[in-house]
């Protein structure tokens, strides 16, 4: 299939934003020139350095490997573009991920938050990122109100691989 420079970058972002979570690299060659024989492989790595190079994407090392996120700029352009990609290419990128079910990479149970009555009419926040079963972060704060430990809660499940690595590299910086 021949796919202008510009839709093959729709398609990566698209791609990426409809993976659910950070999208392995070696993913997302299986996704496009493997698996539905989307775009040639050296036509993908270059969209993919393209879109690093001009933030729209970034690479993360999750679950063992190198991956891909959008970047708030990629997440822009998957809204204003997704509609650009012809329909057909969208199918078969949701078909090929559907095959993968992300769903099972990506544990629902992952990461929780939820509100606990702390004391008398004080509310806390117990967040939680857990890998395997496994906790890698717990953190519970006391919010006093319980609209407040809500808030923090649905941030927290909202943002919480973001919150983990502004942990960990407050816990590394240098001094």
């Amino acid at each position: 299939m021949y796919l202008e420079k510009e839709e093959m970058k729709f398609a990566a972002v698209y791609a990426i934003k409809q993976y659910k979570v950070p999208m392995g690299v070696s993913r997302i060659y299986e996704i496009f020139t493997w698996d539905k024989e989307i775009m040639e492989y050296f036509d993908l790595s270059g969209v993919l350095a393209e879109l690093l190079e001009d933030k729209y994407i970034y690479q993360k090392y999750y679950r063992n490997e190198e991956s891909l996120c959008l970047t708030d700029r990629g997440e822009e352009a998957y809204t204003f573009f997704k509609n650009r990609i012809p329909y057909s290419i969208r199918e078969r990128i949701d078909s090929a991920i559907g095959k993968i079910k992300y769903d099972e990479i990506a544990d629902p149970n992952a990461v929780k938050a939820e509100v606990v009555l702390a004391a008398e009419e004080q509310y806390m926040a117990k967040c939680s990122i857990n890998e395997n079963k496994v906790p890698v972060l717990e953190l519970s704060l006391n919010m006093g109100k319980r609209n407040h430990a809500e808030r923090v809660a649905e941030y927290f499940k909202k943002n919480a691989n973001k919150i983990y690595e502004e942990i960990l590299k407050l816990c590394f910086e240098e001094r």
